[in-house]
């Protein structure tokens, strides 16, 4: 029998007035990896740090949550709190003893410090060597990629075998090498782990699917593809009762017309009888009242029928449309007649070891920047962005670019979706940004309060209608990870978005599936 690492009961979760999370009733299991999907904004980063109890501003809830093991957690955003790796793994004082004893600078205190404990540089190399992690322990932090940064969280974490893992989003900023690293490392990890992603690969890694929606938890067994031919199957189901229930309205509809008719026949023929006065007059009085009576009870029964027919079709209806389509378009200007935008020739990023950088982009094509963690497709992409417009020997850019960070920094946390937006591109108005932060699944609500107390998924959203607004007004669009927090219907709309933008893009993505759905071919790779 599978032994139980947390259970979880009547939780509810509200923020000030606005409920979450309603009657919550799950297990998490010892052992074994589950994942906890949605569309952005459901809530999964907010259950991921009840579950770690974590204190949540601006939040109440209620219910229980019973951990039977010990549990470790990994945030979606701020993931690292140090300056050095040794700081990072939770080591430095062992570290510093180790050090010092290599030196022999050896002391009883040091001595004492790491009786028992020998074994471990052997197993912290060999921990960072397999993260492909400088192995170095007084490296600075401030000198790693964000792939790296999160690599060396995940390394952190998967020193306490004994600990049921939470990750939030683990496979974000890693290149395609670095996500193998993390599948094979929580396959191995012995205590089980419960991870938010919207990583389709890793999705399918897991033995549990608990999906998110209306408030609600859903628990399927077996990984996302099951999951996703199960809820192909219940939409099937649906969209015939759909179906059933239109068809079951219209025959009703015609039925009451039908009987609508036939009792208006038979009140032409009582009329022509009284005309004709072949019947008593009180005979036909009393037959007309029956008439009248029996159409009456006629009519009450269709009401009721009908509506309750026709509540259960706007039920099965907005279970089959609750996730409204969502839009996003880039605008664009006039096209450059000039064929060459931008121009790198022998470049190098500074503090990197790397091969010359010489690539040329011409207006209206599209590449994708790819590499491994910490090459500087970033410190790139932050070069142009700074420099442009500019005509230099090494670096050459004719037009003005729009850089969207990892970090989408050009937003400010402590105001509205609304307030950023006005502040950034103050041409449209409130009425404009609200309608399409709603076409974004961002209402009105959530469109209002700081985006501190929004999703990562969320946040992002709100930098790429930025994005969608500027575009026209811009010749290159520099993206770092645009997909990163996003939930996978809302990359499918972005994706689609840069398949139809016109203008130049250089994409960095580590998710193949991603930069094929933006229709990108082309790729400079940095070595």
């Amino acid at each position: 029998m599978t032994q139980t690492a947390c259970v979880i009961s009547q939780l509810d979760l509200m923020i000030q007035d606005r409920k979450i999370l309603t009657s919550l009733n799950f297990q998490l299991y010892h052992g074994q990896c589950s994942a906890l999907i949605g569309a952005n904004g459901q809530g999964k980063s907010l259950l991921l740090s009840l579950l770690a109890q974590r204190t949540i501003p601006n939040i109440s809830a209620s219910g229980q949550i019973q951990w039977q093991t010990q549990f470790a957690y990994l945030a979606q955003l701020q993931r690292l709190d140090a300056n050095t790796i040794a700081e990072a793994l939770g080591v430095a004082v062992l570290a510093k003893h180790f050090k010092h004893i290599a030196q022999g600078q050896t002391d009883a205190e040091a001595l004492d410090a790491v009786d028992g404990h020998w074994h471990l540089p052997i197993l912290w190399q060999q921990l960072l060597q397999d993260a492909q992690l400088p192995t170095d322990l007084d490296y600075p932090i401030a000198q790693l990629s964000e792939g790296q940064r999160t690599k060396l969280a995940l390394c952190q974490l998967f020193q306490f075998k004994q600990h049921y893992l939470l990750l939030d989003e683990p496979s974000n900023h890693l290149d395609q090498h670095s996500r193998a690293w993390l599948i094979k490392a929580i396959q191995q990890h012995p205590a089980g782990c419960l991870l938010v992603s919207h990583d389709r690969e890793l999705l399918d890694q897991v033995q549990h699917i608990y999906a998110l929606s209306q408030q609600q938890l859903h628990h399927v067994r077996g990984n996302y593809t099951h999951y996703q031919q199960q809820q192909q199957l219940q939409r099937a189901a649906l969209e015939q009762r759909v179906a059933d229930g239109q068809k079951q309205l219209t025959y009703m509809v015609q039925q009451q017309q039908q009987a609508q008719r036939k009792a208006e026949k038979r009140q032409q023929s009582g009329n022509k009888i009284r005309q004709s006065g072949s019947q008593a007059k009180i005979l036909l009085d009393f037959k007309k009242e029956q008439a009248q009576q029996s159409m009456a009870a006629r009519q009450k029964q269709f009401s009721q029928q009908h509506h309750k027919a026709t509540t259960q079709l706007q039920a099965h209806q907005q279970q089959l449309f609750q996730v409204k389509a969502q839009r996003l378009q880039l605008l664009w200007g006039t096209q450059r007649k000039s064929a060459e935008i931008l121009r790198c020739k022998h470049l190098q990023l500074p503090q990197l070891q790397h091969a010359a950088i010489s690539f040329a982009l011409n207006a209206g094509e599209k590449i994708q920047l790819a590499g491994n963690n910490g090459c500087g497709k970033s410190t790139l992409l932050a070069l142009i962005a700074a420099q442009a417009i500019c005509d230099t020997e090494k670096l050459y850019c004719a037009v003005d670019v729009l850089y969207i960070d990892q970090h989408f920094s050009m937003l400010d946390r402590t105001q509205s979706a609304v307030d950023n937006l006005r502040r950034l591109y103050p041409k449209p108005t409130d009425l404009h940004y609200r309608r399409l932060l709603g076409q974004l699944q961002l209402k009105a609500e959530k469109a209002c309060c700081p985006l501190a107390q929004l999703s990562g998924g969320e946040q992002l959203k709100v930098a790429l209608l930025y994005m969608s607004q500027i575009s026209a007004e811009v010749g290159l669009l520099l993206l770092d990870e645009p997909e990163n927090h996003l939930d996978i219907a809302s990359k499918e709309i972005l994706a689609d978005a840069i398949r139809a933008y016109p203008g130049s893009v250089i994409l960095v993505s580590h998710d193949r599936q991603f930069v094929r759905d933006c229709g990108i071919v082309k790729v400079y790779q940095l070595s």
